[in-house]
């Protein structure tokens, strides 16, 4: 890949502001380009239901008021703050494009600010973009993604990426303070990037050959670091209080529920999936076998040091679910705070950038660099063309959203769109245990579904038990049925009477049909309305 070429400042007057700041530009907007290519999904995407669904009732109450998910205590609040004005006054499919946008323009200003801190030239840093993308799609062990749709972490993720770019620059204090803002959007991706920042500071201050340009905690240091714990505190001092009003019996009970049973993909190190694991692990070998191929510099140094730190975090978190077997409820309850998280979104960036940097000064001869540019390039066009066929680009049809990909997409949505048009706004509903999308297409109380489980030791103990009346045939969350009507007529008109539902979606299955009152309302598809409310014999 050809070089921009650097001139003897004596020999080329400095750039004017403008043309630095058109350049800059143009780097983000390309940046952003390639973000956008990686998370344009159709909507809502997998956690788009969740949040913005979550964010439109904290603004407005009276949309979805009464149900049991929306109403929970709240973890992300200040997301919810932020994007409940857009999710509110726009449809929240609508809503949703504007926050992507806004959150991969986020990312991309972030990566950009890091990255001009390890790589000299624009096309340099947008190349590394790319297999930043690449990279971070296909290496975590844990299943965290970066580049994702509207919700909290995108944005938090923009803002570490901005504190780790401080970081580099020598400015810890600085950088305490953005990563503090980004605890405040979500306290997991920003107090992860928190905990990497002391030890990596530590070193980075005091040592061997303290590091060049670094520089020692001054007054308005002082100032910097006390503005990242406030806003830090925005965030965690809500979560903290998430098991408030719980003894220690409950607590636990609902730590297993959330790390054991609902989430262990994202928690436990024994259900990880082995190709996911073995793909981290070789993306850092890879990592650590190109560092000293690159030039060193001060900056490349810090990111060095701040990767290992986020990687010393998963080895803890590797430790820690060792003693499971000693002390399974110690072990779940340190388990919950999502220890691989950092590792699965630092690697891929710290690989990305150093590969670049390798491809530009490590391999040699010009024709060993002119091979590996024309691999890496290939290697990226593959990507992009794989990428483009989930692109909801006009007249494209039959893509699914990722948060309908457990339901017949078109028919779910049919009949979504007849609840939201024919049901009154305060019905509640009993759903098709794959279902994740019913607040966003209608906005109508819903008794449970398996995505959304709250974050409060309570509400995670009444999700459970809502989980098993409504899909378990025998207590335990490992075989549920596809629909509370499965269950019988007796568990069924129990559910619905529990829980105030007044409606049901069935999936339709001519070969095993379920026993229902009357009727249905209304017929999409795979999917029938019936109405439960008020109450009547159902044929066994």
């Amino acid at each position: 890949m050809p070089e921009e070429s650097v001139a003897s400042p004596t020999a080329v007057a400095r750039p004017s502001a403008p043309w630095l700041a058109a350049r800059l530009g143009l780097e983000i907007v390309a940046m952003t380009a390639i973000f956008a290519a990686a998370g344009a999904w159709p909507t809502p995407d997998t956690n788009e239901a969740h949040y913005l669904a979550r964010a439109r009732h904290s603004w407005d109450p009276s949309w979805g008021a009464g149900d049991f998910f929306l109403e929970s205590p709240e973890a992300h609040g200040v997301f919810y703050r932020l994007l409940g004005p857009l999710a509110a006054a726009l449809p929240l499919g609508t809503a949703a494009w504007v926050g992507r946008w806004l959150g991969w323009a986020s990312l991309a200003a972030g990566f950009s600010f890091l990255a001009s801190a390890i790589l000299p030239t624009v096309g340099l840093r947008i190349v590394a973009a790319a297999l930043f993308s690449l990279a971070a799609r296909h290496t975590p062990a844990a299943g965290e993604w970066v580049i994702g749709g509207c919700e909290s972490k995108v944005f938090a993720w923009a803002l570490v990426l901005v504190g780790v770019g401080w970081f580099v620059r020598g400015r810890s204090a600085v950088a305490w303070g953005w990563l503090g803002a980004a605890t405040a959007l979500h306290p997991l991706v920003g107090g992860w990037a928190m905990v990497a920042l002391v030890p990596a500071a530590a070193m980075d201050w005091f040592g061997p050959g303290r590091r060049a340009g670094s520089r020692g905690l001054s007054m308005a240091g002082g100032v910097a670091v006390a503005v990242g714990v406030g806003l830090a505190a925005l965030g965690v001092v809500p979560a903290l209080g998430l098991s408030a009003g719980t003894d220690n019996a409950e607590r636990a009970s609902a730590t297993f529920t959330y790390v054991v049973e609902r989430l262990p993909h994202h928690l436990l190190v024994r259900t990880f999936a082995e190709g996911l694991v073995a793909r981290h692990c070789l993306a850092i070998l890879l990592w650590w076998l190109l560092l000293p191929m690159a030039e060193r510099s001060p900056s490349r140094s810090r990111l060095a040091i701040f990767t290992t730190a986020a990687l010393g975090i998963s080895m803890a978190g590797c430790a820690v679910s060792l003693l499971e077997v000693i002390w399974p409820t110690a072990t779940y309850a340190l388990l919950r705070y999502y220890w691989f998280r950092l590792a699965d979104g630092i690697v891929p960036l710290a690989l990305a950038l150093v590969a670049i940097a390798t491809l530009r000064e490590g391999l040699g001869g010009a024709t060993r660099r002119r091979l590996g540019w024309i691999a890496v390039i290939a290697m990226l066009m593959v990507d992009v063309a794989f990428e483009s066929r989930h692109w909801p680009l006009p007249g494209r049809t039959g893509l699914v959203a990722r948060a309908d990909q457990k339901v017949q997409a078109a028919a779910w949505r049919e009949v979504c769109a007849w609840v939201r048009d024919h049901t009154p706004a305060d019905a509640c509903f009993l759903t098709p245990r794959g279902a994740t999308s019913f607040h966003w297409y209608t906005g109508r109380r819903e008794v449970v579904n398996w995505k959304d489980i709250p974050q409060d030791a309570k509400s995670i103990l009444a999700w459970r038990e809502r989980i098993v009346a409504c899909f378990s045939a025998d207590g335990s969350l490992k075989s549920l049925v596809t629909s509370t009507a499965a269950l019988g007529a007796d568990r069924l008109l129990a559910a619905a009477r529990k829980y105030g539902a007044d409606h049901i979606i069935v999936p339709v299955n001519a070969l095993e049909p379920f026993p229902l009152p009357g009727a249905p309302l209304h017929v999409a598809g795979g999917y029938a309305v019936h109405r439960l409310d008020p109450p009547t014999d159902i044929p066994p």
